[in-house]
């Protein structure tokens, strides 16, 4: 609220923001009135050694100049971690408004289980122990028939990513539903490998999770924590 006052001074109104000086002196006071809540303290543990101190042995002065420093010592750690608890919270809060900017891309997450809209193509890859020739990767229904393959040929070791349009093998579009996905390839030597399949879906939505960390949930309904995800296709 604005209240006025008359200058008697100069004899004009002066205007005053009665909320602002309120907010400002309960800040300024819940800070002045720590502070002397240690001064008093201190004051009164002083009057106590004091009176209690030995006539025969008085306490001196670098004693009080001591006790004073380590005062002024705890306050001032005090007000750092104060300061630090809320550049860390700040700190925070700016990674998880980072990690909403990934919100419609797509990270690949280990598991061959497909989720399949009826119509968006699906990205898929494989983790490569060591180079594989005649890399296949085969998708099946839920019945476990096989309806798909993608021949991806050779590959190197590492993450080697395709895409399933979603189409059986006379190119038809599949209904939606759920879907799995199996890699096979022949290693240097010719011997059968199946590496560790992966599955991509878009992020639907951020959340944050327990502690600092932060979890997507995927179009495809699977919740995963960001720190785990090792590749994105998009």
């Amino acid at each position: 609220m604005t209240t006025s006052s008359m200058n008697p001074m100069l004899n004009i109104p002066v205007y005053t923001n009665s909320s602002a000086l309120n907010t400002n002196s309960t800040n300024t006071s819940n800070t002045s009135a720590s502070s002397t809540d240690q001064t008093q303290n201190f004051l009164k543990l002083l009057v106590a050694q004091i009176q209690n101190q030995d006539p025969m042995s008085p306490m001196d002065a670098s004693t009080m100049t001591n006790q004073m420093s380590q005062l002024n010592m705890v306050s001032s750690m005090g007000t750092m971690n104060t300061t630090l608890t809320s550049m860390l919270a700040q700190i925070q809060n700016s990674n998880f408004m980072n990690q909403t900017a990934m919100i419609g891309h797509t990270p690949l997450i280990a598991g061959n289980s497909i989720s399949f809209d009826g119509s968006s193509n699906v990205a898929i890859g494989a983790n490569l122990a060591s180079p594989v020739n005649n890399l296949v990767a085969s998708i099946q229904d839920s019945t476990g028939k096989t309806v798909a393959q993608v021949n991806l040929g050779s590959a190197n070791a590492g993450m080697k990513t395709a895409t399933w349009s979603g189409q059986d093998s006379s190119g038809n579009v599949l209904p939606a539903g759920n879907y799995s996905v199996n890699f096979t390839g022949l290693d240097a030597t010719g011997t059968a490998v199946t590496p560790v399949a992966f599955v991509g879906s878009p992020v639907a939505s951020v959340a944050k999770g327990a502690g600092n960390s932060v979890n997507f949930t995927l179009q495809n309904g699977q919740s995963v924590d960001a720190t785990t995800i090792n590749q994105w296709v998009s």
